[in-house]
């Protein structure tokens, strides 16, 4: 057991028709778009539109190791410590994305022949944060223990907040345009292409999963572990080129 204690109406028709995708291209009349840029100036803009959000998931991820003489032992003894944790987590109706794996390796001795069989069993699976808090405690069979818990904020957290950030990030942009044109004296813009990019990049991206870990013989002398979920960070961005009107 363990305890835890404003756009264009063009540029609008097709932003509406694909939503928060990858990556927006508006590369409509490309070619005239292009011929009215060679003849006017044009301008690279770019708009950044970033925010902190709760983690309200969080991933456990368990671990069990196991030696045996044979890599069919190792591999059975591994197996049935995670098949009656499976067998018990599938009860809770707040856990998702249940999923395991089991993997041996040979031991070798001093003439490098093989001694034994080492078989390393994960466990993992994901839950909302304020779900684990009243959780408190799991019964998982003896032999599992808690690598680390890694922080996230749940999809519809993060397709709301990039609805929301994505339409700053868009009025930045004609904001900097309007700027541009009035500041080189020119009579408005037209916009020549514009892509939009809503997709986090992880590690040095937009989110920022947070993580913590206990080792094995902490979590075995029943030492708590805090739910302090923190938060991460989403980002989108709008980049494009606009032809100043003469």
């Amino acid at each position: 057991m363990f305890n835890f204690k404003p756009v264009s109406n063009a540029l609008n028709k097709v932003i509406q028709s694909s939503l928060l995708g990858t990556a927006l291209f508006v590369t409509g009349a490309a070619s005239a778009w292009a011929d009215l840029c060679e003849k006017t100036p044009a301008v690279n803009l770019n708009a950044v539109s970033s925010q902190e959000i709760d983690n309200d998931m969080v991933r456990l991820n368990w671990q069990v190791q196991v030696q045996a003489p044979t890599a069919n032992e190792a591999m059975s003894a591994v197996n049935r410590v995670l098949d009656m944790s499976i067998q018990t987590l599938r009860t809770n109706s707040a856990i998702k994305n249940l999923r395991n794996n089991i993997q041996t390796y040979p031991q070798y001795g001093k003439d490098r022949s093989i001694q034994t069989w080492q078989g390393m069993g994960t466990l993992v699976f994901e839950m909302p944060v304020k779900s684990l808090q009243e959780q408190k405690s799991f019964a998982l069979a003896q032999g599992l223990t808690l690598s680390n818990l890694e922080y996230f904020p749940s999809e519809p957290v993060i397709e709301k907040t990039k609805s929301g950030l994505l339409a700053q990030a868009m009025k930045e942009f004609q904001n900097k345009a309007t700027l541009a044109a009035n500041g080189f004296g020119s009579k408005g813009y037209t916009i020549g292409e514009v892509s939009i990019n809503d997709e986090g990049q992880y590690g040095g991206g937009p989110i920022y999963p947070r993580m913590m870990a206990a080792s094995a013989d902490m979590m075995n002398k029943g030492m708590e572990v805090s739910t302090a979920a923190g938060a991460s960070r989403v980002t989108v961005s709008v980049n494009g080129r606009v032809c100043l009107k003469p």
